[in-house]
């Protein structure tokens, strides 16, 4: 059942050692593994798993939905506001926390525990509101009794939840008490993938659907009652609260006044205010909830006064309504002033604001866009929320994905008023959307390619922004600052560096028409050529395709050529080459892939050991520089010739050969999966390689580890838990000179990627029992679901999940060429699941039967222009005719079949518009 683990039983593994800096600790449901063997002295994973085979296999079921209750709502907060507008989260009981971030205050990281601690892995804690709301049901039944209800946990003891991002299903249950009605609440943000203008705005929207259980006539209402934050000088504002009707809704707004013209208290950033709106023009509006006198208009006050909406339904017996709430908000001062890092702090750009504020003078300005445009924002919601989780994968792998894309609406994601969006890597946690961790992000790139050009344009290719990072020479800081100042920190990542190069050909990739790459071209040169240069020419070598002086490794620089940066060096090169062919530029081309060719090489011969892809070491510098962001300083340089002279006189290699498994070492084929670039390794070495990945990092118990050794700096998981590290060791401890620096962490942005790594090699049972183990972690018992931490809260780097998706499906997609194709690995007898272009998304579906074979693309929302059709055959089956039918109507095509590949070519350029259906039959 579990070829990975059947091929590699051992009874007596050998002791293994693992030196760690920092751990992220992983949850696993430990009741499905059998007990492990602690016969073993010493940190080590264990290459027996010894995993139950029905609880694998019950991992590939469908399943059902996740209804949450009980211990697990403790802990969960799903944001819930616009993406980029601040954070909102709906609790596991309905409620409302708003966090700091909505009024611009940076929330802090790790609830104020240290900036890297992860403290809130190990230390959950139960989502407060900085902002004072409730909601209450009044129930009034025909024979007079009435009752008065918190929608929460203190009024309703049995309350269920269901998650599926953007939408929050609340049901409102008491387990003895019974009511005359069922009331349950969808909680979100408008959230429509391709649309910013859409999923941008600073508001959450509760809605209410009440059902008449009793036999009689019922009234029931519904209050909402909120109050604005405290103004920091109170003194210098007023709080005033306005009762404010338009068309089809009612609310309150909620704002401060300033009681002055003085400009820097204008521009402050919690000046602004909130709305309570409900869609009903009728409704009950009371300005000061404590003075219960409905026909006051406007109530006012150095304080802050609470206020409330109220809204009345009949109903009669079996009769449903509804009762939709608007929260908005509008704080338009919004200031990137940096954070940690002295240099970046004295380049901040200070006031930036927010894009909502192009679109609105206030929070209820924000109320009635969304209310006049309600239901097709939330048919657009629903419509994409529905259309992802119409697929065939199983539910909690399906849900699991979409947890982390939650991210966006988290308060370390922010878009700018010119458009820009800003990432911190976690909450309050390292600024700059850092180029080696958002390497890591697929999510946006597929849902808002709009955003990540507007980093790649106003940012990592930009020199004259506030906060770009581009220098003419190519070299491009990681965090965003630093023009021309290659003295300061981060000015130059190799792992980021490639990235820039391979985000700027995803994002060609995921655009119309090939605008966006005749924009950043000339920079994108300069950027590969720049890594070229370091590739040897800064000290008069020839490059050759390898990276051989300092690298980056997530935090720490080392040195010696390794699969990590190597691979993204290669799949960067392999982009380049591509975008100088659209260019028109074929003699650079061939110079990238000569490059290419040669780095190919050096990695497949002389960095492979049998089983893994190993990081080389030069003789010359060995010693722990890791942890010292550097090489050895000058007054060392003795030491190190004498090494490497002694290496030498013994007729040793100029390389120490490391022994760790790096989880990472395929990253950079990842990406050419990705990009459609194809193997940048050997195939079969990739596979091996996968497969050793699962073998030497994953434990169905960190104990196995942490029993041993204790971290000492991030505290993130208990015994019982299951986890991949970052690098294993197979039987020995690791050397002297090799990196040991974050080797034993956890993150689940890099879990995600090598379980990507090990479905794109066929393995999909280790890749869903790695997956697995995130979402037992994140389980809603011991942990939000939706807030995957690493050094900080709502970690950037988890949104790799999108990738499992684009890996499980085997998409690839060239919008300016208009080529789209699909090679599903899960189940592709019977496949289906959700794809996103560059102005469409839809659903793709695969069935084969017989010797037959249908392929279906819908598209539920926008557009997709097609050229090109490339789809994935049995092994072995010869194809004898293909039929392309859009709506039923014949399309003239063409077909070659390459291997297991068919590419479709149609006879004219195809455009598909909302509902379109594209079947593609091959025989």
């Amino acid at each position: 059942m579990f070829n990975l683990i059947s091929a590699n039983r051992l009874k007596n593994t050998k002791k293994t050692a693992i030196w760690c800096d920092i751990f992220f600790l992983l949850v696993v449901s430990f009741s499905s593994f059998s007990a492990i063997s602690q016969e073993e002295q010493g940190p080590h994973i264990p290459l027996e798993k010894n995993l139950n085979p029905k609880w694998v296999e019950s991992l590939f079921e469908k399943g059902k939905q996740k209804v949450y209750s009980g211990d697990e709502l403790k802990y969960i907060a799903m944001p819930c506001g616009g993406i980029g507008s601040g954070q909102v989260n709906v609790t596991g009981d309905g409620r409302l926390a708003f966090t700091e971030s909505v009024y611009n205050l940076q929330q802090q990281p790790n609830s104020g525990h240290g900036l890297s601690t992860g403290y809130n892995y190990l230390h959950p804690e139960e989502p407060q509101s900085k902002v004072e709301n409730t909601f209450t049901i009044c129930i009034e039944q025909a024979n007079g009794i009435s009752e008065e209800l918190k929608l929460d946990k203190d009024d309703f003891d049995d309350i269920q939840f269901i998650g599926e991002y953007p939408i929050a299903q609340v049901n409102y249950r008491k387990k003895s008490d019974r009511l005359p009605i069922e009331i349950s609440s969808e909680v979100f943000s408008p959230f429509v993938p391709l649309s910013v203008r859409s999923s941008a705005n600073p508001v959450t929207v509760v809605k209410y659907k009440i059902t008449n259980t009793s036999k009689d006539k019922i009234d029931v209402s519904i209050i909402g009652e909120l109050k604005n934050i405290a103004f920091p000088q109170p003194s210098k504002v007023k709080q005033v609260n306005t009762a404010l009707r338009s068309k089809g809704v009612s609310g309150i707004s909620f704002e401060m006044q300033p009681m002055s013209n003085d400009s820097v208290l204008a521009k402050h950033p919690q000046l602004g205010g909130f709305s309570l709106s409900v869609l009903n023009q009728k409704a009950d509006l009371l300005v000061n909830a404590n003075e219960k006198d409905s026909k006051k208009k406007r109530s006012s006050s150095e304080d802050p006064i609470s206020g409330s909406v109220g809204s009345t339904v009949s109903l009669r017996s079996g009769q449903t309504k509804e009762i939709t709430f608007l929260v908005s908000w509008y704080f338009p001062n919004y200031y990137e002033n940096g954070k940690r890092y002295k240099d970046a702090m004295a380049e901040a750009p200070g006031w930036v604001g927010h894009i909502y504020n192009n679109w609105y003078a206030n929070s209820f300005d924000v109320t009635k866009y969304v209310a006049s445009n309600f239901n097709t924002l939330y048919a657009d919601t629903k419509l994409f929320r529905d259309t992802y989780n119409d697929n065939t994968l199983p539910y909690w792998l399906a849900n699991r994905i979409t947890m982390p894309v939650s991210t966006l609406a988290a308060g370390n994601i922010a878009i700018w008023k010119n458009g820009r969006m800003y990432g911190y890597e976690g909450i309050g946690f390292c600024q700059g959307t850092c180029g080696h961790v958002y390497n890591f992000v697929a999510a946006i790139s597929k849902l808002f390619p709009e955003l990540e050009r507007s980093v790649r344009l106003l940012q990592d290719f930009n020199s004259t922004e506030k906060y770009s990072g581009y220098s003419p020479s190519g070299r491009i800081n990681f965090r965003g600052y630093g023009v021309n100042k290659p003295e300061v920190p981060h000015s130059y990542a190799s792992d980021a560096q490639s990235g820039y190069v391979l985000k700027a050909y995803r994002e060609h990739l995921n655009s119309p028409n090939n605008e966006f790459l005749d924009t950043v071209w000339e920079k994108v040169k300069m950027a590969i050529g720049y890594h070229i240069f370091k590739d040897g020419a800064e000290i008069g070598l020839e490059p050759n395709g390898v990276l051989e002086g300092e690298q980056t490794f997530w935090d720490p620089m080392w040195y010696g050529p390794n699969p990590y940066n190597n691979t993204l060096y290669l799949a960067a090169l392999r982009a380049a080459e591509e975008m100088a062919k659209v260019k028109g530029e074929p003699e650079l081309a061939s110079r990238y892939h000569k490059l290419f060719e040669s780095g190919q090489k050096f990695m497949n011969e002389e960095m492979w050991n049998g089983e893994f892809y190993i990081h080389l070491y030069p003789v010359g510098l060995n010693g722990n520089v890791g942890i010292k962001n550097g090489f050895k300083l000058p007054s060392e340089i003795d030491d190190n010739a004498q090494s490497y002279i002694k290496a030498f006189n013994e007729g040793r290699s100029g390389y120490f050969p490391g022994t760790a498994c790096d989880a990472q070492q395929l990253f950079g084929q990842n990406w050419a999966n990705q990009l459609g670039l194809g193997y940048i390794l050997s195939p079969e070495k990739s596979e091996i390689a996968a497969k050793s990945i699962f073998k030497y990092n994953w434990t169905p118990d960190i104990a196995t580890i942490y029993d041993f050794e204790k971290p000492n700096a991030r505290v993130l998981a208990a015994k019982g838990e299951a986890a991949m590290i970052n690098g294993g060791w197979t039987k020995e401890k690791p050397k002297s000179f090799e990196n040991t620096h974050d080797k034993t962490n956890v993150w689940t942005g890099l879990e995600y990627e090598a379980a990507c790594d090990m479905i794109n090699e066929g393995l999909l049972e280790e890749a869903i029992v790695a997956i697995r183990s995130i979402d037992d972690r994140y389980n809603g018992t011991k942990r939000n679901p939706w807030n995957e931490v690493e050094g900080s809260n709502h970690y950037s780097r988890a949104m790799h999940s999108w990738n499992v998706l684009l890996s499980l499906s085997g998409f690839t997609y060239n919008g300016p060429e208009g080529i789209i194709g699909f090679k599903p690995r899960l189940n592709p007898d019977n496949f289906k699941s959700f794809f996103s272009t560059a102005e469409g998304w839809g659903t793709f579906k695969q069935v084969r039967y017989g010797k037959a074979q249908t392929n279906t693309l819908l598209l539920t929302y926008g557009k997709l222009e097609l050229n090109v059709v490339t789809l994935d055959i049995v092994e072995g089956k010869e194809l004898n005719g293909v039929s392309v039918k859009l709506n039923g109507k014949i399309i003239k095509s063409s077909y070659e079949q390459q291997g297991n590949t068919v590419l479709i070519s149609l006879s004219s350029k195809l455009t598909m518009n909302t509902n379109d259906i594209l079947n593609v039959d091959l025989k």
